[in-house]
């Protein structure tokens, strides 16, 4: 049977999804905590502002900072990195992990900020500096022990260049970051996340390939939710599905020369999922998705 949940919530035992109400609203931005024998490891930091949500939810779980080991970020986008610094000032005993790409950026995190004003607007707040003695380089297939646990690390480009989506052999359970796509509980389909210029459509389908291989029993999505039961991987095709579709936009508009029009038709398909975000970033996030699926695509075509 599935479940969906789409709030703070303990949805299985210690595996806990905090909504960080980014934006000042709910069904946003999500972020899950795993604890294990004593320890426990955060996915993600949300927006800059959302560490006050966050470390109210983890002590309304019982979760105690000083048992925090790690912090383990699935890209460098300022809504998945961008309360990194701030976290770490609450968990002494804990250290960033992120693709060794993105080392840099955590450290010196102007072109995050910049990149997240240019889509968030205001609604950006500034991102602090991670010490560059907290951040440690995360590796495709490692092992990050939690209690007598073990996260596994799985490098999944697409997204981004330096994504990394987090397994928990033990528990079934994926942390998908954006590689897979932004999840409606609503309507229980999953949206594209092809932001541009990020957005790799050949490495998408390969990474989503690579995780249709794993034993699923729950898929958590920052955006948003979390979805258990034995539909993982109709979930995860349903994903391909939706890039099938703007595919098809795509043949539609073959031999037509004005970009700006083919760039329309697919902001058209990206309505609903916009609605994560606030209202008025909701067209700039659609021509983003658009713009991104448009260059990705062709970067696959370019590569075949």
């Amino acid at each position: 049977m599935m479940q969906v949940h789409d709030s703070t919530v303990e949805f299985d035992t210690d595996l806990f999804y905090i909504d960080t109400f980014a934006h000042g609203r709910k069904r946003s931005i999500g972020i899950l905590i795993y604890r294990e024998g004593g320890e426990a490891v955060v996915f993600d930091s949300g927006m800059p502002d959302s560490t006050s949500k966050i470390l109210s939810s983890l002590d309304a779980f019982g979760i105690k900072k000083t048992s925090i080991r790690h912090l383990l970020l699935s890209h460098r986008h300022i809504d998945h990195a961008g309360a990194a610094s701030t976290l770490l000032t609450h968990f002494p005993n804990a250290l960033v992990r992120i693709h060794p790409f993105s080392a840099k950026h955590l450290a010196e995190p102007s072109k995050i900020y910049r990149g997240g004003r240019e889509l968030f607007g205001d609604y950006a707040a500034p991102m602090s500096p991670v010490s560059a003695d907290l951040i440690r380089g995360v590796l495709d297939g490692e092992d990050i022990h939690v209690g007598k646990e073990a996260v596994q690390a799985i490098y999944a480009p697409g997204h981004t260049s330096d994504h990394v989506v987090y397994y928990i052999p033990s528990r079934r359970t994926l942390y998908c970051g954006d590689a897979v796509g932004a999840y409606d509980t609503t309507r229980n389909r999953v949206y594209p996340t092809c932001m541009y210029p990020s957005f790799d459509y050949e490495k998408y389908k390969s990474t989503l390939c690579r995780i249709l291989q794993l034993d699923l029993e729950a898929l958590v999505f920052p955006h948003f939710g979390v979805v258990s039961g034995k539909c993982a991987n109709q979930i995860l095709e349903g994903s391909l599905s939706a890039y099938g579709e703007l595919e098809e936009i795509l043949k539609e508009s073959a031999g037509e020369d004005d970009e700006m029009k083919i760039t329309r038709r697919l902001m058209s398909a990206f309505r609903d999922a916009t609605e994560i975000f606030p209202e008025s970033v909701r067209e700039r996030a659609a021509e983003y998705m658009a713009r991104g699926f448009l260059a990705g695509s062709k970067m696959a075509t370019t590569s075949s």
